[in-house]
């Protein structure tokens, strides 16, 4: 393989790394505070997700468009759908 697609690899590798640690941290600190967790994906899934699972009350998933990732807590309100 070329050096510029080693690289490309290890980037998108290392940013998928640093999404997950900081949903991560959103999903542990809401479990530690008694917040149910509904959703935890790793990148966006707008219409289909590669994957997901569902284990007790949350949803795992990995979407297919490598722009982040979300975390949905219980009773959390999108401010999209905000009607003010």
């Amino acid at each position: 393989m070329s050096g510029i697609v080693i690289q490309a690899i290890q980037f998108f590798a290392s940013l998928s790394l640093l999404v997950f640690i900081h949903e991560f941290g959103h999903y542990i600190t809401a479990r530690m505070f008694g917040v149910r967790v509904e959703k935890f994906y790793l990148f966006f899934n707008p219409w289909f997700s590669l994957y997901k699972r569902k284990i007790g009350d949350t949803e795992y998933g990995i979407g297919w468009l490598p722009m982040g990732g979300y975390v949905s807590l219980a009773g959390m309100i999108a401010e999209s759908m905000h009607t003010e």
